[in-house]
């Protein structure tokens, strides 16, 4: 008897559920892609057909089946277009970079600091960063009172803001 060679599945087309499990995964990339706004978009390399298409679909009524046929409709169109350069700027767009993150970070912290309303901390923040004032920064923290929660909220927010300004 002669030995079989083994069989390469690679050169085999795929299989039919292989392929309905591909065409899901585009149409719901396709919905992820109509929860971003136009900005977003434009950021994204899409075709003219598939940009025309997310926008229909923000058109349509809200009924169900016009839109899950809509959402098929991008899942097809989306068959054409080089997907994964589409999911590779998507993933990089919903993932923040660390300089920003830290900048985050960093305004929480002086965020807490001069909250604490003493002299030193605001000091601090106004060596730290020399175009930042002094009495702004005071009348801020004055005005933050922690029994009023709603007035609270708002001059932490005022203030964060203010220290958003001045790092970069």
């Amino acid at each position: 008897m002669k030995k079989q060679d083994p069989i390469d599945w690679s050169l085999e087309p795929p299989s039919k559920s292989q392929l309905k499990r591909d065409s899901t995964t585009l149409q719901k990339l396709g919905e992820e892609l109509t929860t971003l706004s136009k900005k977003q978009l434009e950021k994204l390399p899409l075709s003219d057909v598939l940009r025309a298409a997310i926008t229909e679909l923000g058109r349509l009524p809200k009924s169900y089946g016009a839109r899950r046929r809509q959402l098929q409709f991008i899942g097809k169109v989306m068959r054409d277009t080089n997907h994964e350069e589409i999911q590779a700027e998507l993933d990089r767009m919903r993932t923040p970079d660390r300089a920003q993150v830290r900048r985050a970070q960093l305004i929480e912290e002086w965020g807490e600091r001069l909250l604490a309303d003493t002299e030193d901390e605001i000091n601090a923040f106004v060596n730290d960063y020399p175009l930042a004032e002094r009495q702004a920064i005071r009348q801020i923290v004055r005005n933050y009172s922690k029994e009023d929660e709603q007035a609270a909220r708002t001059h932490r927010r005022r203030l964060l803001d203010y220290i958003k300004e001045y790092i970069e």
